[in-house]
C-alpha cells in the first residue's frame, strides 16, 4: 500500500494512502466527537459532528468535511480544532437539542451519555430554539421483554439499525418516515425477528434504547464493575458485570475490547441473572430413608469417605465434569480422580453421541468403542489455529462444517458475517440445520446428521485429482462441491470451523479424522490450513487439554505412556493407573451393569443433556454411590446419594480457554452463597478425607502448576491472561497422521438440495 504525507494539526506524518482522517486522529490521541460512527459499521456521516477543515483536497479553499468518511490523500492538510469547526459543532448540537427532551434526571443513560458528554465539551450554554419539542409518544415502547424504546430521545445516528443488520444479521430494526419525523421502529412496533441480544442498546449513544432489566436500577457511578469472561459458549467474549449493593444490575461489553468488541449475544448480556438466584443449594445433602436431607459438611464428607474408600480400592470410580468449570478446577478434578481414586474414567459433558463402531470400521461392541479421542489428538496438533478468530477469518476460504453458528456461537457468527460481507472472503457452510449465516455463504449445503463423512470423502478425492471438481460425487453434494473445490484449490489460506454437531454425530470419530486429512491435504499442496472448533461450552478446550478425558493425561499425553505417567507421578507423588478409562457412555453402561461403584458428577446434568435419558436414569439408579456437586439442585442431583453445594459462575476465580486457545481470567464478583464452597476447595476436602493432598487450591498456584506440567500452557503469565486480550496457548501435540482414514465413507445420506447465494 502506498505511503502518503499528511499534516494534521501542524504535525506532518506518513501514513497509508486511504486511511480515514478519523482513524488517524484517534491514533494520534486527537479527539474528534462523533455520534453516527462505529468502526465495525458502514460509514453514514449523518451527524456531522466530526467535521474538520481540509486544505489541498478539493481545491485551494478550506472545506469542512466529515472525518469519518474522508480518506487521506498525499499532501492533505487537516485541522481538527479551529473557530469555524467549534462554531459548526456548536450549531449541530443546538439542532440536536432542539427536539431532545430534558430527561437527564430520569434517563438511564445519564452519566455515560455521549450526547450529554459532547454538549458539556462542545455545546453552547443556552439554546436559541424556543418551539415546542417533537413528541412521538407519551409512553415508552416495550419492543420486547428486554428492550425499551423512547423515540423522543433518538438522534437518528442509525447505529442500532446498522448494528442489527450488518453485524447481527437480524434486520429487526428500521426507520420510518423522513426528516424530523423519522423514527426507529420494528415492523408493527415490535421486533418479531429480534435476537434480544441488546447490541442496539450497547451502541445507542443516548437513552433512546434501554435495557428493561436495568431500567431505573442504578446510575453508572453507583456500580461496582468487574471484568470477566462469558460463561456460555466457547467464543470467550469479554464482558463487564455491574453490581449495585452486591447484586447484579447489568452486563455490558466494552468498545473494541476482547474478541467480541462491543457485541454480546442474548445469553451473555441478559442470561447472568442466575448468579443472584435464591434457589441455589444452601447446604450439603445426604440421602436418608429415600430422601435428601440437609447435613453439615463434616457429615457429608464422612458419609462419602465411608463408601468411597472401597470404591477407590477397586478403581471402579468415574468422574463426569462440566466444561463450564475453570481450568484450575478441571485440572484438580482429574488429579483427584487419578490419584485418590486410581481411575482414568474421566470425561467432560460434551454430549458425545455414542460412538458407532461400524462408522469407524470396528467390530468392537459399542460399549467398548474408543470414541473420537484419538482423532482429536491429530487435530489439536499443528493443524489447530491457536490465534484470534479475527486472524483465522482472514483466510481466503472459510469452511464451516457441522454447526448452526447462529445458535451455538452467535458472536463468532457476527465475525464470520463481517468476513464474508466486508472482507471479501469466500464462506462455505455445511450443516444439518439452517442458520442465518447461510445467506452470507458463497454456497451452503444442508445434509442429514452423519452425512459429513460422505461429503468429506468426496471432497478429498476431488482435491487429490481423482474426481475433477466433484462431478462424479453423489447427487446431494455435487453442486456444492463444484463451488467449494475450486475455491479450496485457489486459496492460499483456508480455515475450517468445526461445529459441535460433528462431535455429537454417531460418526464423530470418522468425520474428525477426515477433517484432519483435509487439513493435511491442503498443507501438502502448499497452503496454510487451520482448524478451530465452535464449542458451545466456555471451557471445552481447557477440559480436553487439562486431562478431563479417559485416554490422556494433561497435555494430551497418553495414559498408557510410561514416561508421561512418570512425569505426573513425580509431580503428584502418586502412582497412576496405566489403563485407559471409560468415557461417559461406557461409565453409564457399567453403572447399569453394576460394575461402577461410584460416579462423581461435577457441574453437569447428564439426565437432561445426554441423548439417552432412559439409559442415564436407569444407570444412575444402579450406581453404588452417586455424588453430585453443583450450584443448583439439578435433575441428576435429585437422584444422588450425596449433593455438595458448589460455587456458581462469578463466585470462583480461575481461567477459561476459548475456542481459539486464548486463556482469559475469570474474576469472582462475590464469595460462594450460603454454605457453598469453591469447587477446588471441595476437591481438596474430599482428597484430604481419603488421605491425599492435592496441594494449594488458590487459583494462581494451581495455574502455576499447570504451566509447569502442560507444555501448551508453559510461559503464560498471570499478567498476560489477566489482560482483556488474554494470552494464547501453543501446540504441544504432534501432528499425527492416522492410518487408513482417508477412504470414502459408505452410504448416501438423504439431504436437501444445496443453495447458492445470489
Amino acid at each position: 500500500m502506498a505511503i502518503v504525507t499528511v499534516t494534521i494539526d501542524g504535525e506532518t506524518l506518513e501514513v497509508a494512502d486511504g486511511t480515514l482522517i478519523l482513524d488517524l486522529a484517534h491514533s494520534q490521541g486527537i479527539h474528534i466527537p462523533t455520534f453516527c460512527y462505529q468502526k465495525r459499521l458502514t460509514t453514514l456521516a449523518s451527524c456531522r459532528m466530526c467535521l474538520v477543515e481540509i486544505e489541498g483536497h478539493f481545491s485551494l479553499e478550506k472545506r469542512l468535511q466529515p472525518a469519518c468518511a474522508t480518506r487521506i490523500t498525499d499532501g492533505m492538510v487537516v485541522k481538527t480544532d479551529t473557530p469555524l469547526i467549534a462554531q459548526t459543532r456548536q450549531s449541530m448540537l443546538e439542532i440536536l437539542l432542539a427536539n431532545h427532551p430534558l430527561d437527564c434526571p430520569v434517563c438511564d443513560k445519564a452519566g455515560e451519555c455521549e450526547l450529554q458528554d459532547t454538549v458539556f465539551a462542545y455545546g453552547a450554554g443556552e439554546s436559541r430554539f424556543t418551539d415546542n419539542k417533537r413528541v412521538f409518544r407519551s409512553e415508552d415502547i416495550h419492543l420486547n421483554p428486554v428492550i425499551v424504546f423512547n423515540a423522543q430521545r433518538c438522534i437518528q445516528c442509525q447505529r442500532c439499525v446498522r448494528m442489527c443488520e450488518e453485524v447481527v444479521g437480524a434486520v429487526a430494526l428500521g426507520t420510518a418516515e423522513r426528516g424530523m419525523d423519522a423514527e426507529i421502529t420494528g415492523f408493527g412496533d415490535s421486533l418479531t425477528d429480534c435476537d434480544h441480544c441488546g447490541n442496539c442498546i450497547e451502541v445507542c449513544p443516548v437513552g433512546a434504547l434501554m435495557s428493561s432489566p436495568y431500567r431505573y436500577k442504578a446510575r453508572p457511578w453507583d456500580l461496582t464493575e468487574v471484568d470477566t469472561v462469558c460463561p456460555y459458549c466457547g467464543t470467550g467474549c469479554h464482558l463487564t458485570v455491574g453490581l449495585r449493593e452486591g447484586r447484579l444490575a447489568r452486563v455490558r461489553s466494552k468498545y473494541e475490547t476482547g474478541v467480541n468488541g462491543e457485541t454480546l449475544c442474548v445469553k451473555g448480556r441478559f442470561g447472568l441473572d442466575f448468579i443472584d438466584g435464591e434457589d441455589k443449594l444452601r447446604r450439603p445433602m445426604v440421602r436418608k430413608d429415600g430422601a435428601l436431607a440437609a447435613v453439615s459438611w463434616d457429615e457429608a464428607l464422612n458419609h462419602m469417605v465411608e463408601r468411597a474408600g472401597a470404591a477407590a480400592e477397586k478403581g471402579a470410580v468415574g468422574g463426569l465434569v462440566s466444561p463450564r468449570l475453570a481450568n484450575e478446577a478441571l485440572y484438580l478434578f482429574q488429579k483427584l480422580i487419578r490419584t485418590a481414586f486410581h481411575s482414568n474414567s474421566i470425561d467432560s459433558s460434551t454430549r458425545w453421541s455414542a460412538s458407532d463402531p461400524a462408522a469407524s470400521g470396528s467390530d468392537v461392541p459399542m460399549s467398548d468403542a474408543p470414541g473420537p479421542y484419538q482423532a482429536l489428538e491429530g487435530l489439536f496438533g499443528g493443524l489447530y489455529a491457536r490465534h484470534s478468530l479475527h486472524q483465522a477469518l482472514k483466510a481466503d476460504c472459510i469452511l464451516v462444517i457441522g454447526s448452526n453458528v447462529t445458535e451455538s456461537n452467535p458472536v463468532s457468527e457476527y465475525l464470520m458475517r463481517d468476513a464474508a460481507r466486508n472482507g471479501g472472503k469466500q464462506l462455505f457452510v455445511v450443516s444439518s440445520r439452517p442458520s442465518r449465516l447461510d445467506s452470507e455463504a458463497a454456497s451452503s449445503l444442508r445434509l442429514a446428521p452423519g452425512g459429513e463423512a460422505t461429503l468429506l470423502s468426496t471432497m478429498l478425492n476431488a482435491l487429490a485429482g481423482n474426481d475433477g471438481n466433484g462431478e462424479d460425487a453423489p447427487a446431494f453434494c455435487r453442486e456444492f462441491l463444484e463451488c467449494v473445490v475450486p475455491a479450496l484449490t485457489a486459496a492460499s489460506e483456508v480455515t475450517i470451523m468445526v461445529g459441535i454437531d460433528v462431535l455429537r454425530s454417531p460418526r464423530a470419530a470418522l468425520v474428525l479424522r477426515m477433517l484432519g486429512n483435509l487439513g493435511r491435504t491442503l498443507e501438502a499442496s502448499g497452503k496454510r490450513a487451520g482448524v478451530q472448533f465452535l464449542f458451545d461450552r466456555p471451557n471445552q478446550m481447557g477440559a480436553w487439554e487439562l486431562g478431563a478425558l479417559p485416554t490422556v493425561l494433561p497435555g494430551w499425553r497418553p495414559v498408557d505412556d510410561a514416561s508421561a505417567r512418570a512425569l505426573f507421578e513425580d509431580a503428584w507423588g502418586m502412582s497412576l493407573s496405566p489403563q485407559p478409562g471409560a468415557d461417559v457412555h461406557q461409565m453409564l453402561t457399567r453403572c447399569e451393569a453394576g460394575e461402577m461403584e461410584m460416579l462423581y458428577v461435577v457441574g453437569s446434568d447428564p439426565l437432561l443433556s445426554y441423548p439417552d435419558g432412559k439409559l442415564v436414569e436407569s444407570a444412575l439408579s444402579k450406581c453404588g454411590l452417586l455424588i453430585v456437586q453443583d450450584a443448583f439442585l439439578s435433575a441428576t442431583a435429585h437422584l444422588a446419594d450425596v449433593v455438595l453445594p458448589a460455587a456458581a459462575f462469578a463466585e470462583e476465580a480461575g481461567t477459561f480457554t476459548s475456542n481459539e486457545g486464548r486463556v482469559q481470567k475469570l474474576r469472582p464478583i462475590r464469595r460462594p452463597a450460603f454454605e457453598a464452597r469453591s469447587n477446588m476447595e471441595i476437591f481438596a476436602l474430599l482428597a484430604s478425607a481419603l488421605g491425599h493432598d492435592l496441594g494449594s487450591t488458590a487459583a494462581p498456584d494451581v495455574f502455576s502448576e499447570i504451566t509447569h506440567l502442560v507444555p501448551s500452557y508453559g510461559g503464560l503469565g498471570r499478567d498476560a491472561i489477566g489482560s482483556a486480550e488474554g494470552a494464547f496457548t501453543v501446540s504441544s501435540v504432534p501432528s499425527v497422521v492416522p492410518a487408513d482414514n482417508g477412504g470414502p465413507a459408505s452410504g448416501n445420506m438423504p439431504v436437501a438440495a444445496p443453495r447458492e447465494s445470489q
